[in-house]
C-alpha cells in the first residue's frame, strides 16, 4: 500500500482539531449513515492512517458526481 494514500490525504476526510487535520476524523465520502444508535445519521469515524479504495488526493477535484459531497 501507497503510504501517501491515507485518511490525511484524502480530499473527503475532515480531521479533527487543528486546521481539520487531526488523528482521527470523519469520512465525508457518501451521505452519513443511519443506526439506531445514531437516528440522524453520522459520518464513518476514521483515523488519519486508515486507507479505502474511495481515495482521492487532497487538492484534487473529484469526478463531477462526487463535488456535492464535501459541501
Amino acid at each position: 500500500m501507497d503510504k501517501g494514500r491515507t485518511c490525511y490525504f484524502c480530499y473527503f476526510w475532515i480531521g479533527e482539531g487543528v486546521r481539520e487535520r487531526g488523528p482521527h476524523g470523519d469520512c465525508r465520502r457518501y451521505p452519513p449513515v443511519v443506526t439506531a444508535r445514531h437516528p440522524d445519521g453520522k459520518f464513518p469515524r476514521t483515523a488519519a492512517t486508515d486507507s479505502c479504495g474511495e481515495w482521492q488526493r487532497m487538492g484534487q477535484a473529484p469526478a463531477a458526481e462526487d463535488s456535492a459531497v464535501r459541501s
